[in-house]
């Protein structure tokens, strides 16, 4: 769901490493077949982009770690995804230069919903 007439100042590359970010993020942890959501929307004087997915989730202790540099969730020895831990502090670097706000909720019934929040008046 993508609202028509959105417009925000930013630096377009950065926002466009920021979004295909979190859709990789979610295609890596996301069963094949099962779809993966983008929503943005404008809610009074904030632009809400949202990428949803369906997998395992993240246990309410992670959620704050995360973000910072290197950090990945589980065990080296069991984790069955590559990464270097970098891309989702990259892309909360990339929220905080254009002063918006990133968070990670729980998606019903199953998943996770990361969500930037950009002021429309920064």
């Amino acid at each position: 769901m993508i609202d028509p007439d959105i417009h925000i100042m930013a630096d377009k590359n950065a926002v466009i490493s920021l979004v295909m970010n979190l859709v990789e993020n979610a295609e890596k942890y996301t069963p094949a077949t099962t779809p993966i959501e983008i929503k943005l929307s404008r809610i009074n004087n904030d632009v809400f982009l949202q990428v949803c997915d369906q997998g395992p989730g993240i246990p309410d202790s992670e959620k704050r770690k995360i973000f910072e540099k290197f950090y990945r969730i589980g065990n080296e020895e069991t984790r069955s995804s590559k990464g270097t831990g970098l891309g989702l502090y990259i892309c909360r670097f990339i929220a905080l230069k254009h002063k918006a706000t990133m968070a990670v909720k729980d998606n019903y019934p199953q998943g996770s919903i990361f969500e930037i929040k950009f002021p429309l008046n920064a």
